[in-house]
């Protein structure tokens, strides 16, 4: 029995390694989206129009295959991603619109937990709210590796790819 288990898990580390060598050589399509302001409102909608972006794109960058389908297919679909933004900012009773881009934008080096993202310049759809004046918040929407906060502390991450979605069904988390 503990022969087997061995072989499970070198097979699921094999497995890691070649999904975090895959990812390595791809190059990645970032969601950037800055807030009006540095209120507690404006910081608070910012999470909320995040969310509706990565609802409303979900099927279609899981059905890209490298980064230029991803920014072709955001490209394509800007109109409905910032109908989606301003929709959500007067559903949520904010009096200013959003902006959005695709382009080349930088990104100062970030840290998740053990998970590290180098600075540089990358293609990102950019959703500005507002003035656009307050902090920003941003992923990997391609591969799809968006981290959310849960609700609770800082510890809890949620992360929102096929890499969790991988470990949680081989680990029943």
């Amino acid at each position: 029995m503990l022969k087997k288990k061995r072989i499970v898990m070198t097979a699921m580390i094999f497995l890691f390694v070649l999904i975090l060598c895959a990812c390595a050589k791809t190059t990645p399509f970032r969601l950037h989206i800055i807030a009006n302001s540095d209120s507690a409102e404006d910081q608070q909608v910012k999470l909320v129009v995040r969310d509706a972006v990565l609802e409303i794109t979900k099927d279609g960058m899981e059905n890209c295959d490298n980064a230029e389908q991803a920014e072709e297919y955001i490209t394509e679909n800007i109109e409905i991603i910032l109908k989606t933004a301003n929709d959500t900012l007067i559903e949520n009773g904010f009096g200013y619109a959003a902006t959005a881009t695709v382009g080349t934008c930088y990104f100062p080096e970030k840290s998740y937990q053990d998970i590290t993202y180098p600075e540089g310049d990358y293609q990102a759809l950019k959703v500005i709210l507002g003035d656009g004046e307050g902090q920003n918040w941003w992923c990997v929407m391609f591969p799809p590796l968006c981290i959310t906060e849960i609700e609770g502390g800082e510890e809890d991450i949620e992360y929102t790819s096929f890499l969790a979605e991988l470990f949680a069904s081989l680990f029943g988390e």
